[in-house]
C-alpha cells in the first residue's frame, strides 16, 4: 500500500534578546509577526497516513522540523532525526523505506519552496 504524508504547520514569532515567544494561536500574533525585532519560526509536524476517499487514516507520527524565516535555516539534526523516524514508520507500515524517504524529501523541498514563494 502506498501511504501519504500529512502535515500541520504552526508558527511562532520569537525575539531571542528578550526570550519572547508569541504563537500563531495568540490574537496578538498578527501584530508581532510584522515586528522586525524578531523572526517567525515554522514548525511542521508530519504524519504517515493511508489514503482514503473521504479522509485519510493517520497511522504513524513521523516527527517535526522547524524552519526560521529569518535566514531559511533548517536544523540538520532535526532533519536526520525526521528521516530516521520515517524509516521506522515505513517498516511499521509495510512501506518501502527508500521510497518513503524519497517522498518525504520531495514533500519537504516542495513545501518549503512554495511557502517561500507565497511570502515573496
Amino acid at each position: 500500500m502506498v501511504h501519504i504524508i500529512i502535515s500541520n504547520e504552526r508558527r511562532a514569532w520569537m525575539r531571542l534578546a528578550s526570550h519572547t515567544v508569541v504563537f500563531d494561536r495568540d490574537p496578538e500574533y498578527l501584530r508581532f509577526c510584522k515586528d522586525p525585532s524578531g523572526s517567525v519560526i515554522r514548525m511542521l509536524h508530519l504524519w504517515l497516513a493511508e489514503p482514503a476517499h473521504e479522509s485519510p487514516a493517520i497511522r504513524h507520527y513521523i516527527g517535526s522540523v522547524r524552519r526560521c524565516d529569518c535566514g531559511g535555516w533548517v536544523s540538520r539534526g532535526e532533519v536526520q532525526h525526521l528521516f530516521r523516524r520515517a524509516t521506522a514508520a515505513a517498516i511499521l507500515a509495510g512501506e518501502n523505506r527508500r521510497s518513503l524517504r524519497r517522498s518525504l524529501s520531495c514533500y519537504l523541498r516542495g513545501y518549503f519552496r512554495t511557502t517561500n514563494e507565497d511570502e515573496a
